[in-house]
């Protein structure tokens, strides 16, 4: 089973094919500009460097937000019309569930991940995701809120705030740094080699091999929608509200005419 993983919620992009449980390809590829122009063919060449077509893909996974509001727009919309073109299984997954679940694969002794994005206006967007068999559960869930509120959240769920696996580009504003890092995090006794990063994790990696390891929730691609979290500045400037809208309960599964796909 090929399937494509990507995730594009941020200006790091990740990009995965995955053959079952065995990783084929993994890039990344940090965007300066828009996804418009680099998505498609990145995915194309992944494809073919590894002598494979896109008719052979049986699933297909994306990141659905936070993250910019342009790139997750552009990673939902192709997501949706490849898995409709080709009639295979599309799994939509927030970036912070998917930057979890990569977390966890990196640290493999560690049980829980608080991925941590920077999400402007002195927030961030956070969650608390505990190992759940092959994948992620969250125990905190995910929103924006100021490092201080998440700080709360954090420390009320575990007995001590350094056990847990930190990542994302709005890890030091949560721990803080320093002179300014959090009291709870500090005078731990001999140097030790934190598991914190302010790098984007592999999330793209970690979503094509749970395509098959894991229970992921499959979507339909009629009712796929972005999981901003938060209404964009655009929006508070015009007090507009362009967050879409529940999808219809009536839509119901299609049948794909492509052969061996339902």
């Amino acid at each position: 089973m090929l399937n494509l993983a990507f995730d594009t919620a941020t200006k790091n992009g990740r990009f995965a094919l995955a053959d079952s449980d065995q990783l084929l390809a993994y890039r990344p590829l940090n965007v300066s500009g828009s996804y418009a122009d680099a998505l498609l063919p990145v995915i194309q060449e992944m494809l073919a460097d590894e002598g494979r077509s896109q008719n052979e893909l049986s699933g297909i996974a994306v990141t659905i937000g936070p993250g910019s509001f342009t790139g997750v727009r552009i990673g939902v919309a192709t997501a949706k019309g490849l898995a409709w073109g080709l009639g295979c299984r599309l799994v939509g997954m927030t970036s912070l569930e998917a930057m979890a679940g990569a977390l966890l694969a990196e640290h493999p002794e560690a049980k829980m991940a608080v991925p941590v994005l920077d999400a402007r206006r002195g927030e961030v967007f956070s969650g608390v995701y505990v190992r759940q068999g092959t994948w992620v559960r969250a125990v905190a869930e995910p929103a924006a809120g100021k490092p201080d509120q998440w700080w709360g959240k954090i420390c009320a769920e575990v007995s001590d705030p350094n056990t847990p696996v930190y990542g994302g580009d709005g890890t030091a504003l949560l721990l803080g740094q320093g002179e300014d890092l959090r009291p709870e995090l500090r005078g731990i006794g001999e140097p030790a080699l934190r598991r914190w990063s302010s790098s984007h994790p592999a999330t793209a990696a970690a979503l094509g091999v749970a395509m098959s390891t894991a229970d992921l929730p499959e979507t339909h691609a009629f009712t796929l929608v972005p999981e901003y979290m938060r209404v964009s500045d655009a929006e508070v400037k015009r007090r507009l509200d362009l967050t879409p809208a529940s999808p219809s309960d009536e839509i119901t599964s299609y049948h794909s005419q492509r052969p061996g796909h339902d």
